[in-house]
């Protein structure tokens, strides 16, 4: 895949280099300020692209409409760009050019309530940071509201005949497991990339990038915050670690030293024949400890098997992959 991640003449991130790409779910993933957000709305205005500028909270959203606030005004000041700040109804911003709305700001978690405004001539959803840092609220199944947003924008354009909406979604490192990756499948494949050091992974309809090598991000690593901000932070920031991901109990075992307990969505849970340890993985096995993932039966399985949760807090349990750990994590505490 011909795609240079990083600008041959000062480093930053090239975004125009991935939207010439085929493919119309992108995910980019990359360290602090090495221009993924900046770069992206520099290439919407120098191509006249119409798009929605989402984030996930609608006090995010609402910074996003404040000229005084909005990150967005730096990319037009800095192109020289007339502009005019508006809003259209309480909970989407617009952002008028020659007198034509060009750019919408909106929030993944009230999109849904959204009412009246035509979308039709949108080409492109920048999510930006759709991966919460650490001291942020979740919201409720996010990959699922940002499949059921990407339908309400892009309704039934391929049965028209028409091109599909771009959904590029952009963040900094920290959860290998936010729901997003968990909705796309993402999260396995993100942790093989990890392990290996690649940046790209694409399939006919999505592309993955997890920007390891940032040549910007090396330059910072010798500034003034980060040769103080202590190794997590700057693992996260720089290094694009996923800091909230432990993958110390990830590692993987003979099946033949283990007897099959129980089963619960996608995981199967093992016990090893002579030793006090455990083993989560997707390899199926006959049990006769079966449960679904309704919500009945998940409640039914954390009230049964809630001592293996207080194994795993305890560090008896070793999983096939972070997907199969976060799936299990997810069982017990959702």
């Amino acid at each position: 895949m011909d795609i240079n991640l990083y600008h041959k003449k000062h480093g930053y991130f090239d975004i125009d280099s991935v939207l010439k790409q085929s493919q119309k779910i992108i995910f980019c993933v990359g360290g602090r300020g090495i221009g993924k957000t900046y770069s992206t709305i520099q290439w919407m205005l120098k191509n006249d692209k119409k798009f929605i500028y989402l984030r996930r909270t609608q006090s995010e959203a609402d910074l996003q409409a404040n000229p005084m606030t909005s990150s967005l005004a730096k990319n037009l000041n800095d192109m020289h760009i007339n502009y005019q700040f508006s809003r259209v109804g309480n909970k989407v911003g617009a952002i008028f050019i020659n007198d034509i709305p060009m750019i919408y700001t909106c929030a993944l978690s009230t999109f849904a309530s959204i009412r009246g405004i035509n979308f039709d001539d949108i080409e492109y959803i920048v999510f930006d940071e759709f991966i919460k840092e650490p001291h942020v609220k979740a919201i409720k199944s996010e990959g699922m509201a940002l499949l059921n947003l990407y339908e309400s924008v892009n309704r039934n354009r391929e049965l028209e005949g028409k091109e599909e909406v771009t959904l590029l979604c952009l963040a900094n490192s920290m959860d290998i497991a936010n729901d997003t990756f968990m909705q796309f499948d993402l999260v396995s494949i993100a942790e093989r990339m990890l392990e290996v050091g690649d940046e790209i992974y694409s399939t006919s309809d999505i592309l993955l990038i997890i920007a390891q090598h940032s040549p910007i991000s090396a330059k910072k690593e010798k500034t003034l915050l980060y040769r103080n901000a202590g190794e997590e932070y700057s693992a996260m920031a720089i290094k694009n670690k996923f800091i909230l991901n432990d993958f110390t109990y990830i590692s993987k075992k003979n099946l033949r030293e283990y007897i099959i307990l129980l089963n619960v969505g996608d995981l199967y849970l093992y016990k090893h024949k002579a030793r006090n340890e455990y083993y989560v993985t997707f390899t199926k096995s006959l049990t006769k400890r079966s449960y679904t993932t309704s919500n009945a039966d998940l409640e039914r399985f954390r009230r049964a098997e809630w001592r293996y949760y207080q194994k795993y807090l305890d560090g008896w349990i070793y999983f096939e992959s972070y997907k199969a750990c976060a799936l299990f994590e997810k069982y017990f505490t959702k």
